[in-house]
């Protein structure tokens, strides 16, 4: 046995699992989920297109974007959590969840534009893997 563990030497380290992707609970309302978001580790908080975006990843198999809308989009005021997940491919999938605290009647809505959105961005992403195929030489390693 001890000739085996001489053999063979030191086992290597192993990597860290990614990180635990954030999943939104809508039950904990709006103010609740905003803090949850700013304390997120990792989290990077930026503005864009007067929304708050908080977002969050382990490089290179996830990262999520939780956006709060800004007044006058759709549901307002919402949070959203986009989830990009990379799938074996090399493709980015987009999938979306959202939450509403404005008016009911406009939250399919605003479902209906995430999920034009998700579909959108993931198409996006497997013509650019379909491109890099075309354009990689047929001789040159797979990356």
């Amino acid at each position: 046995m001890m000739l085996a563990l001489v053999a063979f030497g030191p086992c290597p380290t192993f990597a860290e699992p990614a990180p635990a992707q954030p999943e939104l609970d809508c039950s904990k309302g709006l103010e609740a989920l905003r803090s949850w978001a700013a304390w997120l580790p990792g989290a990077e908080r930026t503005a864009r297109d007067g929304r708050d975006v908080v977002a969050v990843s382990a490089p290179d198999v996830w990262r999520v974007e939780i956006t709060f809308t800004a007044p006058g989009e759709p549901g307002h005021p919402a949070i959203i959590l986009r989830k990009f997940l990379k799938q074996v491919t090399g493709v980015w999938t987009a999938q979306s969840k959202a939450c509403s605290y404005g008016d009911k009647a406009q939250f399919p809505a605003l479902l209906a534009s995430l999920k034009a959105e998700d579909t959108r961005l993931t198409n996006a992403s497997r013509a650019e893997v379909e491109r890099g195929k075309r354009e990689r030489s047929p001789l040159a390693p797979t990356p």
